[in-house]
């Protein structure tokens, strides 16, 4: 099989796919890449060979690896190339840059990110919650050494009932 010598870079499908059925349709580009790439008058071969020859057209179509644009589209080649003689501007046909995307996208990495708050607790409820745990750690520690601790130590206190 050939791959990869042309224009795509092998994405199935790419510009479409096409069958044996459509060697009508896709005539005109057909026998340009006949005479351009593989140097056949289709004039002067036999519809068996020029059958095989198409097949082998239809899965570089197919493969996107023909190895010009035009041989996908004729027509719109041919609109392209008009209006690029007459001066005119005309993008690339597959030119997938958008300035106003990437110009989104870099104002949006600027910007400040949101903080999102996992918290429901106020700063002052945490800090309280952190000091609890430490007195907790530091009691276990105290029981280990035999030492006596204060009944509230490590408890938090909603009101002022068990305070000194």
């Amino acid at each position: 099989k050939k791959h990869g010598h042309g224009h795509g870079a092998g994405q199935w499908g790419k510009y479409g796919v096409i069958s044996e059925a459509d060697i009508f349709s896709k005539a005109p580009e057909f026998h340009s890449w006949l005479v351009e790439e593989r140097k056949i008058n289709p004039e002067t071969i036999s519809k068996d060979q020029s059958k095989k020859e198409f097949l082998r057209f239809v899965e570089d179509f197919n493969t996107a690896t023909l190895p010009h644009e035009k041989y996908y589209h004729m027509e719109a080649y041919e609109r392209r190339m008009n209006a690029l003689r007459q001066g005119e501007f005309v993008p690339p046909p597959d030119d997938g840059y958008d300035p106003a995307a990437d110009l989104k996208a870099i104002s949006g990495a600027h910007k400040k990110k949101a903080v999102d708050h996992d918290s429901y607790l106020s700063r002052e409820q945490l800090q309280e919650l952190r000091r609890v745990q430490q007195e907790r750690v530091e009691a276990g520690k105290m029981r280990l050494l035999g030492m006596e601790i204060k009944q509230t130590m490590g408890v938090r206190m909603d009101g002022s009932i068990f305070e000194d």
